[in-house]
């Protein structure tokens, strides 16, 4: 009878970490609403055409990305107290602060990319354009680093980029364990996108927050 009880109470509490799960995805996507309407509207194939657009709606990303790692991490360490009070408590925190670190890294992913296409075609200067390309990669790799820092520290946001930054060249492997995260995710939806859009986005940033425990646990202890 006691097992029965202890098989019941894991089935349970199974199914309310992945009613936590869901629900933190779609939370997560709601809180993407202009960049969902841009790919039902505009379309994934005009995002280059339209980038300022596609990028002025991505804004509203950053902070979510944010709530989205903060949920995910209490998950990681069991301190959940549900789906929306954790990621409302998280997006509402400093969110004004986190939509100016956004706007600037959308604005700064959108110069690099004017800069690409001006030195490649317009006046063509490889090394120039190899710079840009350089930049523009970096801007995209860092993402990670940037929301994560946000959802965790209370930091200015010039700290937070320049921490993120440090991170980037320093710690080379939670790099690429990012870029293979994405890279998952975005196959599993290739594979399945019924299935893989109800934890797509849960996923990734519990994969983030996972594998950057050691790095965070390290500027801890540095007194970040």
């Amino acid at each position: 009878m006691f097992s029965e009880v202890f098989q019941m109470e894991k089935i349970l509490g199974f199914c309310e970490k992945m009613w936590y799960v869901i629900g933190a995805n779609i939370l997560f996507l709601l809180s993407n609403f202009p960049v969902l309407l841009f790919f039902l509207f505009v379309g994934v194939s005009q995002v280059r055409t339209c980038l300022p657009l596609f990028l002025l709606c991505m804004v509203p990303m950053g902070p979510a990305l944010s709530a989205l790692f903060y949920t995910m991490n209490r998950l990681l360490f069991g301190t959940e107290s549900g789906a929306w009070r954790d990621f409302r408590k998280a997006y509402m925190d400093d969110w004004g602060q986190k939509y100016l670190l956004a706007a600037g890294h959308m604005f700064l992913i959108l110069i690099f990319e004017i800069n690409i296409e001006f030195f490649a075609v317009q006046v063509p200067i490889f090394p120039l354009m190899i710079l840009f390309v350089i930049l523009f990669a970096a801007a995209l790799v860092v993402t990670p680093n940037l929301y994560l820092l946000a959802s965790r520290y209370r930091m200015k946001n010039r700290d937070i980029v320049k921490t993120s930054l440090i991170l980037l060249v320093t710690r080379p492997a939670s790099t690429l364990g990012s870029m293979v995260s994405l890279g998952v995710i975005l196959m599993l939806f290739e594979l399945k996108a019924g299935t893989a859009v109800l934890f797509m986005g849960s996923l990734y940033g519990f994969l983030i927050t996972f594998m950057n425990q050691k790095v965070l646990h390290s500027l801890e202890e540095n007194h970040i």
